[in-house]
């Protein structure tokens, strides 16, 4: 019961966050006239295409798919903080408060930003979870 209920919060959190992901991307291309940085678009891809991995990995109910999405949960959750909320420190910066950005883009970047840490929780607690509870 307990590892259908880990699944199904897996599922729930990678989709949710993938689509938080949409969110704060669709933001930066339609709503934002600040250009984003090459080594920030790069970045933000690879965290695109790994938070996409993870939800197949949870979908599919593989083995790695607690530690690989709270892996990507809370790189996710870091990344965005790095790159948007810490002052200028490297090519993958572009702080918010640098750029003209409204109150909907500050949301469009700290709500997944939490749920990204909330998703990569959910994964280190199914991984824990799955310690305790695979064959001997």
């Amino acid at each position: 019961m307990a590892a259908t209920s880990s699944r199904r919060e897996l599922i729930v959190g990678n989709l949710l966050l993938v689509a938080l992901l949409v969110v704060h991307t669709l933001d930066h291309l339609l709503r934002q006239e600040a250009p984003v940085p090459s080594a920030t678009a790069t970045a933000g891809l690879a965290g695109f295409v790994a938070a996409v991995f993870a939800l197949g990995l949870a979908l599919s109910g593989h083995r790695l798919a607690p530690g690989f999405t709270a892996l990507v949960g809370l790189a996710t959750a870091a990344g965005f903080v790095a790159i948007h909320v810490f002052p200028e420190w490297s090519v993958f910066s572009q702080p918010y408060a640098d750029i003209e950005v409204d109150g909907i883009s500050w949301a469009a970047m700290i709500v997944p930003a939490l749920a990204a840490a909330v998703v990569g929780t959910i994964g280190l607690r199914a991984a824990r979870l799955q310690q305790f509870t695979a064959p001997s």
